[in-house]
Formats: structure tokens, C-alpha cells, sequence
């Protein structure tokens, strides 16, 4: 879906207010100390994520859909990173099991028609000791900007920003039904978080830090695999 737009996306993610202050951020601290780490970065993007992983000294490998981003992606790791066009549709044949320390999936699970099979081969990958950390729009954000019942699910088609013509097609689900796709996987849910905006988005984008700091925009989770 992004293909079209992979260039100005990108341009636009490494500073944003909801990515660069917002949901990095979140994500990152999910993930934790991931020093002498394999992490695998799906939908990696255009390598925001992965960059700052691999300056934390994880070993990285990931993927993305989209070729642009992918290049992209290539460009800002250097090379240090194994990052390959694949579509999450599709198993990650590529990736060995148990080799995963942790799979990060941000602002991606809801534009997959059937995310169980996703987190399914993550926790093929993963090591028993692993984790998954993810991130999506949170269901009541989205229930107040779609209204209708806050319990459905169905996709939906809209531009990624309201400013530019982004088009996209995602999935809105309420967080029980999110829960479910996690418990359908084998994940428990570990760490479940409500991001609050970095104090620093306060000085460049004071109307989002506002905004953000009384009413969640996005919900992120730290997910663990069901022992049992």
C-alpha cells in the first residue's frame, strides 16, 4: 500500500510528531535492552526502527513490502542489516526457527487480513525466551474518528493523513478482539501500554503534545509466548 507514496512517507516519519515523539519511542522502550540481540523488524519501513535498534547493538533482520522502502531502509542501516522485500501475508520461509530474540511489528498488525498466521510464525522464530513488541492505532482512537459501535470489526479505507492523499486499507478492532488474534497465536500479553507523548514534542508540536497527552492515539504491546 505504501509503495506509492514510500518517499514522502518516509520524509515525513523521521520527524513526526506521532512517530518520531509518539510511537518510536513506545516501541523502543517495549523492546528494552536489546544489546547482543537478534530482533526481526517486520514491516520495517524505511529502516527508522531498525537504524536505532542496530545502534543499540542488536543484530537486525527484517522486511517490508514495499521495494522503495526496503531501499531505503538499506540505505540508513549501511548494510549492517539482512532487510528483504517480503509481504507478511506470506511465511518468512527465510527465517529459521528459534532464531528471533525479539520481532518488533510497529503501526503494521492492522493491515493484515489474517494477523494470527503473522504472530503464528513469529512464534516460530522466536527463541523460547522471546518476545514480540508491536504497536497499533488504539481501538477508541479509532472508534471516535470512524463512531458506529466500538465492537466492530471490519476494514476500513482511508487516507493514511488527512493533509495528503495517502490511501490505505486497515483492519479496526476493539482491544478484546485484539486480545483474542494474540491468544489465537499462543502470545499473553506481558506489557500493555498506553503511550504518553515525549516531552520534547511539547516544544516542536505543542497542538499533537496536548492532544496526546489526554487521549491515547495508539496502544502498544510487549507480548510473551503461552507456556502451556
Amino acid at each position: 500500500m505504501y509503495e506509492r507514496f514510500a518517499r514522502e512517507y518516509a520524509a515525513h516519519a523521521e520527524s513526526s510528531a506521532y512517530n518520531a515523539y509518539y510511537d518510536r519511542p513506545a516501541v523502543l522502550g517495549l523492546a528494552g535492552d536489546v544489546a547482543g540481540a537478534t530482533v526481526f523488524d517486520a514491516a520495517c519501513g524505511p529502516g527508522l526502527y531498525a537504524a536505532e535498534l542496530l545502534d543499540r547493538g542488536a543484530r537486525v533482520l527484517g522486511c517490508d513490502a514495499s521495494p522503495t522502502f526496503v531501499g531505503l531502509a538499506r540505505d540508513r542501516t549501511g548494510g549492517r542489516a539482512d532487510l528483504r522485500v517480503h509481504d507478511l501475508a506470506d511465511p518468512l520461509t527465510w527465517v529459521p526457527d528459534g532464531s528471533v530474540d525479539l520481532a518488533v511489528l510497529a503501526l503494521a498488525v492492522h493491515y493484515l487480513d489474517d494477523p494470527v498466521a503473522l504472530l503464528r510464525e513469529f512464534r516460530r522464530v522466536l527463541r523460547p525466551s522471546g518476545a514480540v513488541v508491536l504497536s497499533t492505532e488504539h481501538p477508541a482512537k479509532a472508534w471516535r474518528r470512524l463512531g458506529g459501535s466500538y465492537f466492530t470489526v471490519e476494514p476500513v479505507e482511508e487516507s493514511l493523513s488527512s493533509e495528503r492523499d495517502w490511501p490505505v486499507r486497515s483492519w479496526r478492532r476493539p482491544l478484546t478482539d485484539l486480545n483474542a488474534v494474540f491468544r489465537a497465536a499462543g502470545f499473553l500479553i506481558e506489557e500493555l501500554l498506553e503511550p504518553r507523548p515525549v516531552p520534547e514534542m511539547a516544544d516542536r508540536y505543542p497542538d499533537d503534545h496536548a492532544s496526546l497527552a489526554t487521549f491515547p492515539a495508539f496502544i502498544a504491546f510487549r507480548l510473551i509466548p503461552d507456556p502451556r
